[in-house]
């Protein structure tokens, strides 16, 4: 009897997985370091496919590395579960056959430091899972203090895995701590963080559709309106950056901006001052080799920004889904973009767009486009263009801007320490 209570208190009952699998949501898991046991409570019982599309357990750091496509600076952070959870959601979304229901696929991804064999003192226990869906990134994070088990932290590990899955399905969710042992847990919390975006900018996350008028794919575009403490937007599509209410797009400053620092602030004022227009700043949420932005990492990097928005250079944002720059010149037509020297050497480098096209082709479509660049220079990069590519720039002399080293890496590992 005692063995049986022990069973029912660690389990996940049966009834909720059932609940789960008849809600419609489709989900790619990827999991690490432990609560992996949740994969076999979600298919033991049957009707597992109704809910998982793939599980994948990346346990070793060669095997989280190929699945994320990039080495990662800490392997067990909510970070790096906002990064696994954005893989998977990318792979559900590939997996799932109706389109129709893109908007309840969802990714899920979890990091675990539990008890090891060779315990040293001093070493945290912690949890970080992490959702990734159409218009959703969350994250829970528990740090684990009171003396357990390994076998009673994997079990806390799944049953919170359970509750991140239960709660976007509209399941009950779980106690888990006082579950593993009554009272146990006394003292620790699960934090939650989640930022929701609206449907436009979610789509941007989406594979990109064909135009009309050939195979090609097209970016699209959502527009950001500073103002507003959450992100709300005007949608364009298709090969100009504009919009009835604010008119042509005329200065772009692509970046990641995460975060925007005073290098930026001054790029851009100097900019707006040359050519007497508003800055406007794009980010892209996908990358060339890197994974998407997920939606709380967007939240701090727009932050950043707003900083500025009452600034006489300031724009506006500009989200986009177009990594590359001959993307970014179909969607902000009759534009100049601000650069810096390392960028512009890129730009008009084959290489840069995986040998699909090559120097002339690039220069023909920056032409087409009506493309010009402004180019900011840093003293530990050397500008190698060709007198072609130097038709499309202004480059800002040395005694105009000079950089003083400061980055946004610089800065990100200053504020995780």
């Amino acid at each position: 009897m005692v063995d049986k209570l022990a069973a029912d208190r660690n389990n996940v009952p049966v009834e909720l997985i059932f609940r789960i699998h008849e809600s419609p949501c489709k989900a790619v898991l990827v999991i690490t370091g432990g609560g992996a046991e949740i994969i076999g409570e979600l298919l033991r019982h049957g009707s597992g496919s109704a809910t998982v599309l793939e599980a994948v357990v990346p346990y070793g750091t060669d095997a989280m590395d190929r699945f994320l496509g990039r080495k990662t600076e800490k392997y067990c952070s909510e970070k790096t579960a906002r990064l696994m959870a954005m893989v998977a959601y990318q792979r559900a979304l590939d997996l799932s056959k109706d389109r129709a229901a893109d908007r309840e696929v969802i990714g899920i991804g979890a990091t675990c430091k539990l008890r090891a064999a060779n315990e040293r003192e001093g070493r945290k226990h912690e949890v970080h899972v992490a959702i990734q869906s159409a218009c959703e990134t969350g994250v829970n994070t528990l740090e684990l203090t009171a003396d357990r088990t390994r076998e009673e932290e994997e079990k806390i590990a799944s049953l919170l895995i359970f509750n991140v899955l239960a709660r976007y399905c509209g399941v009950p969710e779980i106690d888990l701590l006082d579950r593993v042992e009554p009272g146990k847990g006394r003292g620790e919390e699960v934090i939650e963080e989640y930022e929701s975006v609206s449907g436009p900018v979610g789509d941007l996350l989406k594979p990109k559709i064909c135009s009309q008028e050939g195979p090609h794919e097209t970016p699209g575009i959502a527009r950001i309106d500073l103002n507003e403490a959450k992100t709300k937007e005007a949608r364009t599509h298709g090969e100009n950056g504009e919009n009835e209410e604010s008119g042509k797009i005329r200065l772009v400053f692509p970046g990641s901006f995460d975060p925007c620092h005073r290098n930026h602030v001054f790029m851009a004022k100097l900019a707006s001052e040359k050519l007497g227009e508003p800055v406007h700043f794009e980010i892209s949420l996908t990358n060339v080799d890197k994974p998407p932005i997920d939606f709380i990492s967007l939240n701090q990097r727009l932050d950043s920004l707003r900083e500025y928005k009452d600034e006489s250079f300031m724009g506006g944002v500009c989200l986009t889904n177009a990594p590359l720059f001959l993307q970014k010149a179909a969607l902000f037509p009759d534009s100049t973009f601000i650069v810096g020297a390392d960028t512009i050497n890129r730009i008009f480098d084959a290489k840069y767009y995986n040998a699909t096209t090559d120097t002339p082709a690039i220069l023909k479509h920056f032409k087409e486009k009506n493309i010009r660049f402004m180019v900011f220079q840093r003293k530990s990069v050397k500008l190698c263009l060709n007198p072609e590519v130097l038709e499309f720039c202004e480059i800002v002399p040395m005694d105009e801007y000079e950089d003083d080293g400061i980055s946004s890496t610089e800065i990100r590992r200053k504020n995780e320490k």
